[in-house]
């Protein structure tokens, strides 16, 4: 899974977080439990946004210090960096991993969208396969 560090801090009246390798992304709370929630919202809306504008999605850095916890984005956001990700390291176009799976182009299209898009194991599986990966399935 991917995850991203935030630095937090605390203040007087609660909690802040903020996103290095994303500026402009940051979020508050009253408890570190929501500080906790509202930056998984924060950087999923952040991401999400990034992939809708087609926007270059950085790496996450390694970072690593008392003020610093990783977040994870929602998983319908998670998914589409992923794939992207996996698929451009390969150097293949979306029509080329549809091909792979033997799909149409745009049903592939919806697989690196963050939109809401509830795609199958079988499809998750077969895409996987196209990139060379296997779909693990982890419950922590």
């Amino acid at each position: 899974m991917i995850s991203f560090p935030g630095r937090f801090g605390e203040e007087s009246n609660g909690f802040w977080i903020e996103f290095p390798d994303l500026p402009g992304c940051a979020t508050d709370g009253d408890t570190i439990q929501e500080l906790t929630s509202n930056a998984t919202e924060a950087l999923s809306l952040h991401l999400r946004c990034m992939l809708e504008d087609n926007d270059e999605i950085p790496e996450p850095s390694d970072i690593k210090g008392e003020d610093i916890i990783y977040i994870t984005p929602r998983y319908e956001v998670a998914l589409p960096i992923i794939l992207r990700k996996s698929r451009e390291d390969l150097r293949l176009r979306q029509a080329d991993v549809a091909e792979k799976m033997k799909i149409p182009y745009q049903t592939y299209q919806k697989l690196e969208r963050a939109k809401p898009f509830n795609p199958t194991l079988k499809t998750l599986e077969k895409v996987a396969s196209s990139l060379g990966k296997k779909l693990v399935i982890d419950i922590v």
